[in-house]
């Protein structure tokens, strides 16, 4: 995974809809861009389990169902 042009991580959901994850130092921003926005900030420990729980869901969908 590459990061933008301003150092962040940014998942691209559709045409308008994105995920965006900005570390700096300690604090890790994670925005949730839409027409509605989001943005709150986790610890690096809250950070790897929402990592693990989104690999672990991942990996539980069929390949058939996978995109």
């Amino acid at each position: 995974m590459e990061k933008d042009d301003l150092g962040r991580y940014v998942i691209d959901l559709n045409e308008s809809d994105a995920i965006i994850v900005e570390q700096v130092e300690d604090e890790i921003d994670v925005i949730i861009a839409s027409v509605v926005g989001v943005d709150f900030q986790l610890t690096a420990g809250q950070a790897i389990e929402l990592s693990r729980a989104l690999a672990e869901a991942a990996a539980n969908v069929t390949p058939s169902t996978a995109s």
